[in-house]
């Protein structure tokens, strides 16, 4: 009698443990499986994106102070954020938050502004910069930054020779072509095509002074 209770017992002792352990290979070939899959889905999540097709890099290389070499994610930076990122900009910024007009360069609709650099306005007399940040100054400041925005984008390519460009103050200023040299007004292009995520930016030598009205 003991033995017929005894084997019994044993053989559900051992069909539990079996059941058990089949149970624990189960649970652990899921939990691998999902680790080895969620590695998979944060490596493609990681991966880089391919590079923007339209990026335009025709600037790359032209020169030691390429804006784009201080913007490594070029196109998704506004204008404003772009002129941040190069200190030779510097003036510029300090004069576009002195005349107000950060949410204008910031918004989406496409400009092309031509940045005069540092030199560019410290080539201006003397306490020009001081008295056009001052705020009963500010439409005259105004006036003179809007001489260096145009209300489209144009890149480098679409200027042609002896091509007049109506600017975001209502003035024209003229496009001259000498190969691959570029004038604007009187100033040098030193760098071009440098792409916004609202418009372009190209760098020049001198400050373009609108007319007097």
């Amino acid at each position: 009698m003991k033995r017929k209770i005894f084997y019994p017992l044993l053989v559900a002792a051992i069909c539990s443990l079996t059941l058990y352990g089949c149970a624990s290979s189960d649970s652990t070939m899921d939990t691998t499986g999902t680790v080895i899959e969620s590695e998979i889905r944060e490596d493609e999540s990681g991966s880089q994106a391919p590079m923007d097709p339209d990026t335009d890099m025709s600037a790359e290389g032209k020169t030691d102070t390429n804006v784009s070499a201080e913007n490594p994610i070029g196109r998704e930076m506004n204008i404003v954020a772009l002129v941040q990122q190069n200190p030779n900009l510097s003036t510029l910024l300090e004069l576009i938050k002195a005349a107000d007009m950060v949410t204008v360069l910031e918004s989406p609709a496409p400009y092309t502004v031509f940045a005069p650099t540092n030199e560019a306005f410290a080539a201006l007399p003397a306490g020009t910069i001081e008295d056009l940040k001052r705020p009963d100054n500010k439409m005259e400041l105004r006036r003179i930054l809007q001489a260096h925005v145009l209300p489209n984008r144009i890149t480098s390519g679409e200027m042609k020779d002896n091509m007049p460009m109506i600017t975001a103050q209502g003035d024209e200023v003229v496009v001259r072509r000498n190969g691959q040299t570029l004038t604007v007004g009187d100033a040098k292009v030193l760098i071009t095509d440098v792409n916004a995520s609202n418009g372009v930016v190209h760098v020049i030598n001198k400050v373009l002074v609108p007319p007097k009205n």
